[in-house]
């Protein structure tokens, strides 16, 4: 996190939370979309994250999606759901800052003291799996036999790249998004 002073650390980090969150929803609608393109969800994508999640589960769940895409796929949409709660806990409370502890907050609705850091880990979180979702969305048309006439389809390197981030072994190199290396599932060709 950037340096903030404490008096905006409360605001910051609620944004973070809301930022990181809508970048999962942004990758769980494209997960959607290439389920859609498959075949395996036909009702019209719903607006709320929460409930998109469901929708993409089912899909994942179909018999025709390949059982080791969907166990990745699912992890990942399991743990979005959990960190999407904490996020609605989160930023749909009213916080204030505890006078005689910095990185204390106290709700005003309820009686349950936070930490600052619950909202660092949250967000956190959620950009995690946002990247992770990505991953996701990337490998998902060759794993569902999406992948259309113009499109060019994933080199065997970067499909077990994108496999590695869904699974959420994501390497720490400046300005690009790499799994890295390890076993990783592939769909057969």
């Amino acid at each position: 996190m950037t340096d903030v002073p404490d008096r905006y650390a409360l605001s910051f980090l609620i944004g973070e939370v809301v930022r990181h969150d809508v970048g999962a929803e942004s990758e769980m609608r494209m997960v959607w979309h290439w389920l859609r393109q498959a075949g395996l969800v036909d009702e019209p994508m719903e607006r709320d994250l929460g409930r998109l999640i469901k929708q993409v589960r089912r899909g994942l769940r179909d018999p025709a999606v390949p059982e080791k895409f969907g166990r990745i796929a699912l992890q990942v949409l399991e743990r979005t759901w959990t960190a999407h709660r904490m996020r609605n806990e989160l930023v749909h409370d009213q916080w204030v800052n505890v006078p005689w502890n910095a990185t204390q907050i106290r709700s005003m609705r309820s009686a349950t003291p936070r930490q600052l850091a619950d909202l660092r880990v949250c967000a956190a979180d959620l950009l995690t799996l946002s990247w992770r979702l990505r991953g996701v969305a990337v490998i998902a048309p060759a794993w569902l036999g999406t992948e259309g006439e113009d499109d060019e389809p994933l080199s065997d390197a970067d499909a077990h790249s994108w496999t590695r981030v869904a699974m959420g072994h994501i390497a720490d190199e400046p300005g690009r998004i790499a799994g890295t290396p390890g076993p990783a599932p592939l769909p057969e060709r």
